[in-house]
């Protein structure tokens, strides 16, 4: 007979455990390409620890009525981003997937516990790191989950998007991200929910993005479904200027 170990905990309590265990390593691997991130690196370790205290104390998933939660979050993802910078310019793809999977992991943290997410943008670059990597569907359709959520979390804050003139805005990365992201999945549903999305979100962006995408899909290696999907969003909105 197979004997069960009583798991203490849930999910959520659990996934900030795991980062917590995996921090030595990863800041083993952080310091030696960039010795610069030892204050970074500690603060993370004593905000990574707190969110576990929080855990324990209010459970893995919802409101916590705490002060001062917000600026804890917004104070790892900002160490974090160190992090995930320093990776990138060291050209350490390995590095920059391990930074990706820590600020993602605190944003999921903060998804769970209904905490605003601030800065948003290195969760952003995060996301589009993992998005890069995956090379299967199925790890496709879990970065499009992944994205989904985060978009929704961030929407009441960033869906008025009143900085139009930027083109790498957080909110316009995202749905531009989302949108290639269900492409590369070659799902209709993934695509058709991604698409409304970034009609709905990004009103000036429409026509161009679903214009590049479309010359992107003349490859004769984009399936034939795909191609008339963008198509008709394309001819959708130049036909309406």
């Amino acid at each position: 007979m197979e004997i069960k170990k009583i798991a203490f905990g849930d999910d959520g309590q659990a996934a900030t455990a795991a980062l917590l265990a995996r921090l030595p390593a990863f800041r083993e691997r952080a310091l030696a390409a960039a010795p610069e991130l030892g204050l970074h690196l500690d603060r993370t370790r004593r905000g990574l620890e707190t969110l576990q205290a929080l855990d324990r104390q209010h459970g893995g998933s919802g409101r916590i009525a705490v002060e001062g939660v917000e600026e804890l979050a917004s104070a790892i993802l900002a160490d974090l981003a160190h992090a995930e910078a320093a990776a990138a310019r060291a050209a350490d793809p390995a590095l920059l997937a391990e930074a990706s999977d820590f600020l993602l992991g605190v944003a999921l943290w903060a998804v769970r516990h209904q905490v605003p997410i601030d800065p948003v943008e290195p969760v952003a670059n995060a996301l589009a790191h993992r998005a890069n990597a995956a090379r299967s569907k199925p790890e496709l359709a879990a970065v499009f989950g992944l994205m989904q959520g985060i978009v929704a979390h961030v929407a009441p804050r960033l869906s008025a998007d009143l900085e139009r003139s930027n083109p790498e805005r957080p909110w316009r990365i995202l749905h531009a991200n989302l949108a290639i992201t269900a492409i590369r999945t070659e799902d209709a549903a993934m695509m058709d929910h991604a698409f409304d999305a970034l009609d709905e979100a990004l009103p000036d962006d429409r026509a161009g993005f679903y214009g590049e995408a479309l010359a992107l899909a003349l490859s004769p290696r984009v399936d034939p479904a795909v191609r008339e999907r963008i198509e008709a969003r394309h001819l959708k909105w130049t036909a309406a200027r």
